[in-house]
Formats: C-alpha cells, structure tokens, sequence
C-alpha cells in the first residue's frame, strides 16, 4: 500500500480556503443567454445596415462618374 511520510507535510500558509459552492455574481445582462442573443443579434444588424450602406454608396459614385463622362 501507499505509505504517507509525515515528514515531508509543510504547514498551511494560506489559511483561506475557497469554496467551490460559493455562487459566482455578476451583472445579469452578462449572464442572461437572452441578453447575449440579443447582443448578437443586434450587433448582425449592424454589420448588414453597414454592408447595405457601402453598396449603395458605391453604387451612386459610379453612376455619378459615368454620367459625368459620358458628358
């Protein structure tokens, strides 16, 4: 069997132990997965308005500059 050696223990320095059960706390918005989803799902938006954006600006400069030299 396995034999302990007494000896080779050192002495606890840190006497605070942490407890695993405690809770962790935080803001709700952090940890709630509606919260989260919403984030995505408004941070998507975003990039897509973005996108629609550049599109069309892009767009509109070409037209522009073709008009002005077909002139």
């Amino acid at each position: 069997m396995l034999q302990i050696n007494p000896k080779k223990f050192q002495p606890i320095k840190n006497k605070s132990i942490p407890n695993a059960m405690r809770p962790k706390f935080r803001n709700k918005a952090q940890s709630n997965i509606y919260f989260l989803s919403q984030r995505k799902v408004s941070g998507e938006k975003k990039e897509k308005i973005l996108k629609n954006v550049k599109i069309i600006a892009i767009l509109t400069i070409l037209l522009a500059g073709g008009y002005f030299l077909s002139n």
